[in-house]
């Protein structure tokens, strides 16, 4: 189902866009023109593994990849420029996150609102949401390309279908 593929990306692209202080994002195929001078964010959408996540018949989909995030600041104004960036998406994207996302409302939920109750007590995630797990998110080697100096952040991400 290749639609799945859409809902992680929306979920990823959706929470980094809610994280506070963060500078305009350059999504993936979307026009942007940078600002020479003016701090910027870049993304990059990874999927790396679709496979069964058990033996038999139906199993159970793991999807995994990872969702990339350069913080391109001015070059010349040393590194602590982009680093505060870089904490910040680090912070938001902490591994053993959950994000609930609504694919029809296009909105990020609390874990409680993602969810029913059922008369047993047990839970069972809503139709049209998309929980997507983060297992890690990790600073990468800092680089120079003029007018920038950028800094890559991998997100790593999966989920099950």
């Amino acid at each position: 189902m290749a639609s799945i593929y859409n809902d992680i990306r929306a979920a990823l692209e959706t929470k980094l866009a809610a994280t506070s202080n963060l500078p305009a994002i350059a999504y993936e195929n979307v026009p942007f023109s940078p600002t020479t001078g003016t701090p910027f964010l870049k993304t990059q959408f990874v999927p790396t593994l679709r496979r069964p996540a058990v033996m038999g018949l139906n199993p159970q989909q793991r999807y995994q990849g990872v969702f990339s995030v350069t913080v391109f600041t001015p070059e010349g104004n040393g590194p602590g420029s982009a680093e505060g960036y870089v904490g910040t998406i680090i912070n938001a994207f902490e591994a053993a996150t959950s994000i609930y996302y609504d694919n029809v409302n296009d909105a990020l939920l609390t874990e409680d609102e993602a969810f029913i109750v059922l008369e047993s007590g047990g839970r069972t995630l809503l139709d049209n949401v998309t929980y997507v797990s983060i297992d890690y998110a990790e600073r990468q080697l800092a680089l120079m390309d003029s007018p920038w100096f950028y800094v890559p952040v991998d997100i790593g991400w999966y989920i099950y279908e």
